[in-house]
């Protein structure tokens, strides 16, 4: 699988795009972006022309909105406010095109407030393209929910970032009560290639499930992090390729961000892929793919995480707001020499609710850090459960710590 597409977003001209869609029937350029294969970017992988005809059905004449969610809520996946800093045109230019598919009048290119360069990049942008003074470029809240679809549906309306049930859809309801199409801002730059080039030139790269590129960002113990673009089908062992490789020997390959899954180092010659990443107990994410060293204790690991997701969830739900606490807790406890048996079934079902009936796909998805750490790394758990030790000597126990603090000058 080739790791060096010849079409790159981050390059792409947009080159008569927008005109060549306004050339043919709205019904036309959906057509072309079905035939293409379109998956959203932002981690669902949802058909692009699905989301593209429902929200112009759903419009009826009466109006509709677009947003490219550039807002890149993971800290360590800088991936749109790169496109767009980059390639900026390309992306409006896939703003104006999604707008006249699915009737639009207005638009938006939704940003996280650090993404400076990307502002600015956009703010410049805006008396120079052909965009007819469609697209406003909004700010975000800086939270990690506030790239979530219906947050930011509700920042837009000048609410707080929460996270709200579907159906109904933004399709069906989502900015002001209109038809929405949202879309992350790296699909939505896809759609001038596959204006210009046609479904066939946009099918040649990726595989038959997952046609085109992907942004991907490449962190921890590797020589080069950064952002990457690859086919879909690429190995997660030839992405750390491309950012030199590992510094040290790998004991795992945190994919998606956050809420990802830590999948074992033997895990290096699984596709990054929608349904290869699923089947691997993983989900695309925010597409950050981290190499961790072999000196790291999972079960720490894993409770980091959660911590932070506690702090991050926007609490309207009591299976995220309290489910990533409970977890968090007892993380904190087993690492502190604290742990039982009984605390892994406890821990597979706190997963499974939270999974079950969280609203959003924030509470949904964080449970892949259990059940992968757990799955992949069993061993970590039972040192620090049945011989209250952690196998890296990272942890330390609770006794241990409170003695230290208090022994201080």
């Amino acid at each position: 699988m080739p790791t060096d597409p010849a079409f790159r977003l981050l390059e792409y001209a947009a080159g008569g795009a927008v005109e060549r869609a306004r050339s043919l029937d709205p019904g036309e350029v959906i057509a072309l972006v079905e035939r293409a294969g379109l998956r959203g970017r932002g981690g669902a992988g949802q058909s692009t022309a699905l989301k593209m005809h429902a929200t112009r059905t759903n419009a009826a004449g009466g109006g509709a909105y677009v947003i490219a969610n550039a807002y890149d809520g993971d800290p360590g996946s800088p991936l749109s406010r790169t496109l767009v800093a980059r390639n900026v045109e390309l992306v409006r230019a896939g703003i104006a095109i999604a707008a006249y598919a699915v009737g639009a009048q207005a638009a938006y290119l939704y940003l996280h407030p650090e993404a400076t360069e990307a502002r600015a990049a956009a703010e410049g942008a805006t008396a120079s393209d052909d965009s007819d003074g469609l697209i406003t470029t909004a700010l975000g809240p800086g939270t990690f929910m506030g790239g979530e679809e219906t947050a930011l549906l509700a920042v837009l309306e000048s609410r707080r970032a929460m996270a709200r049930q579907r159906p109904p859809w933004p399709a069906e309801q989502g900015l002001l009560l209109r038809p929405t199409l949202i879309s992350s801002a790296e699909t939505i730059a896809a759609l001038p290639f596959i204006v210009n080039e046609g479904p066939e030139a946009f099918r040649a790269v990726g595989t038959a499930a997952a046609p085109g590129t992907k942004l991907v960002s490449v962190t921890g113990a590797v020589v080069d992090p950064g952002v990457h673009e690859v086919a879909f089908g690429t190995t997660l062992g030839q992405v750390l390729d491309m950012a030199g490789g590992p510094m040290v020997s790998l004991k795992g390959i945190h994919v998606g961000g956050p809420t990802g899954g830590i999948l074992s180092a033997r895990h290096a010659e699984t596709a990054l892929g929608y349904e290869e990443l699923k089947a691997a107990g993983t989900h695309l994410g925010s597409a950050q793919v981290r190499a961790i060293p072999v000196d790291t204790c999972m079960v720490r690991e894993a409770a980091k995480l959660f911590a932070y997701l506690a702090r991050e969830s926007c609490a309207i739900c009591v299976p995220c707001r309290v489910g990533t606490k409970r977890v968090q807790g007892i993380l904190d406890g087993i690492t502190s020499a604290l742990g039982r048996p009984e605390d892994l079934p406890w821990l597979g079902e706190l997963g499974d609710h939270m999974r079950e009936f969280s609203l959003c796909g924030f509470g949904i998805t964080a449970p892949s850090i259990l059940r992968t750490t757990m799955a992949e790394f069993p061993d970590d758990y039972r040192a620090h459960i049945e011989e209250q030790r952690c196998p890296v000597g990272t942890c330390t126990p609770t006794r241990a710590r409170r003695y230290e603090t208090m022994a201080q000058p």
